[in-house]
């Protein structure tokens, strides 16, 4: 029986399995193999969350990114990655400049502030 916390990361996993395509079964027997539907595992090897994903599998799927003709996948990681500096420095403002390349501070957060106010 899975706690209310697995069944959470369980419908996660299962909406991402469906976005990118892949079979949900698959995808939620390995990460129930991989950490039990741990969010917060990680394994005396650094690897970590759900997938346990090492630096190592994360660097090759990085690599091979583009050959793989699916923005899915460089949108996801663009997103994670957001999230991950967002979390980190705990600005939007904060989490942009660390997002982009140091020598276009200058007016990149300008720019990302310019697209935002637009959008709302």
């Amino acid at each position: 029986m899975l706690t209310a916390k697995q069944l959470e990361t369980k419908e996660k996993v299962v909406e991402m399995a469906k976005f990118f395509g892949i079979d949900p079964n698959w995808a939620v027997a390995v990460a129930m193999t991989e950490s039990s539907l741990g969010m917060q595992q990680k394994s005396p090897t650094g690897c970590r969350g759900v997938f346990q994903m090492s630096s190592i599998a994360m660097k090759d799927l990085l690599q091979e990114m583009p050959k793989v003709d699916d923005d899915k996948i460089d949108i996801a990681c663009g997103v994670a990655f957001l999230s991950l500096l967002l979390k980190r420095f705990g600005s939007i403002e904060e989490a942009t400049l660390r997002f982009c390349d140091p020598k276009d501070r200058g007016f990149y957060l300008d720019r990302v502030k310019e697209y935002m106010s637009k959008l709302h």
